[in-house]
């Protein structure tokens, strides 16, 4: 079959060279059923990319296009005509009714992915508008959520057929051997010594993701153990965490990395003892799903996503709190068996074949659904 991937999404999810590219992890696994397979990737109308063949079965296209604020603008006239099925990383996206009418009269099958079905109460004119155009659309198809919590969540909007496909893992992407790496050398590279214990922090450094907490939870512990704190990330709220790190007295002890390239991410996860995460409202959370992957100790507050990935994963830790999180940190570190079993049990239970066999199965049925 001739296969689509749509992103409207605007902002820096997948963005290229720096995070884990879900769309094309998919891509992936559908071209390695053999299908042939494009992904359409939009861009803010002011960026540029070049398209890539990233396999003989497998293209990417970049479109930049107008957009309000992530919601893209999107002219389904660019999608290729001949699809059979063309599935959309679609959450909340405004603007998607139209590109839903487009496959409705060229009979191809709309298959919605969704991590999110609400948006925060800033944008209440946004989900009016998600409400009265995308959701419709949703409650006329198949559609397949990233997590047990969205399903719950579409149901209850009145989505009747709606079944779960996490997001996967690309293992093609992954330092495989990283088990046989020198980790002392890449620890002495990053300035730690061997009795260092690293606390990893990865995420844009906004509001929700906490990185001011952060702050202060490490300033709480940092003597308990010979606690090291590495951040990585970029936003809005730099300048402030560098401000707070100062004026907390921790240079010396916190680390802050604006942009790491994917490529070398594997290196953070891996010289870190321990990985964090606040993030309360984490749709999924791929750095929390590649630190456990690594082996490092993840530590968690309850979320959608981190609900998911560390459901019954001996080594790693969901927290109702700020304290639980702290201790965990100060408590005894997990050993080397636990951290292993989990890293394989994850490649089992986060493989995009399972959403890529659920895209084949509705697209075989053709369930372009009926127009608007």
């Amino acid at each position: 079959m001739k296969l689509g991937i749509l992103v409207t999404i605007i902002s820096g999810f997948g963005k290229k060279g720096f995070y884990h590219s879900q769309e094309i992890g998919l891509g992936k696994a559908l071209a390695a059923k053999g299908h042939d397979v494009t992904v359409y990737k939009c861009l803010a109308r002011d960026k540029h990319e070049d398209d890539t063949e990233v396999s003989a079965r497998l293209r990417v296209r970049y479109f930049p296009i107008p957009a309000v604020g992530v919601h893209g603008l999107f002219d389904p006239a660019l999608l290729d005509r001949d699809l059979d099925g063309l599935l959309v990383f679609s959450d909340t996206q405004i603007f998607l009714p139209r590109v839903y009418r487009w496959c409705v009269k060229n009979k191809v099958a709309f298959v919605p992915y969704v991590g999110i079905a609400h948006s925060a109460w800033k944008k209440k004119v946004m989900d009016l508008l998600f409400r009265a155009g995308t959701l419709r659309v949703y409650r006329k198809l198949p559609v397949i959520a990233k997590s047990p919590a969205v399903k719950d969540e579409l149901r209850a909007l009145g989505v009747e057929r709606c079944e779960v496909a996490p997001v996967g893992l690309d293992e093609t992407e992954l330092k495989t051997d990283y088990a046989s790496c020198d980790r002392e050398a890449l620890r002495r590279e990053m300035g730690y010594g061997p009795d260092d214990v690293v606390i990893g922090f990865v995420g844009r450094l906004k509001v929700e993701k906490q990185p001011e907490e952060m702050i202060d939870l490490f300033g709480r512990i940092k003597d308990r153990k010979p606690f090291r704190l590495l951040m990585v990330g970029e936003g809005y709220l730099k300048e402030k965490i560098e401000e707070k790190i100062t004026a907390s007295g921790l240079t010396d002890r916190v680390r802050l990395i604006e942009r790491v390239p994917y490529e070398d991410m594997w290196k953070i996860h891996v010289v870190c003892d321990y990985f964090v995460n606040l993030c309360t409202r984490e749709i999924f959370g791929m750095a929390l799903l590649e630190s456990v992957y690594y082996r490092s100790s993840a530590a968690a507050l309850h979320a959608p996503g981190p609900d998911v990935i560390l459901k019954d994963l001996p080594g790693h830790a969901l927290c109702g709190s700020m304290e639980e999180i702290e201790e965990r940190l100060c408590g005894q570190y997990p050993d080397d068996a636990a951290l292993a079993y989990s890293s394989e049990e994850l490649l089992r239970r986060f493989s995009w074949n399972i959403a890529a066999g659920l895209f084949i199965d509705i697209t075989e049925g053709k369930e372009a659904g009926t127009s608007c």
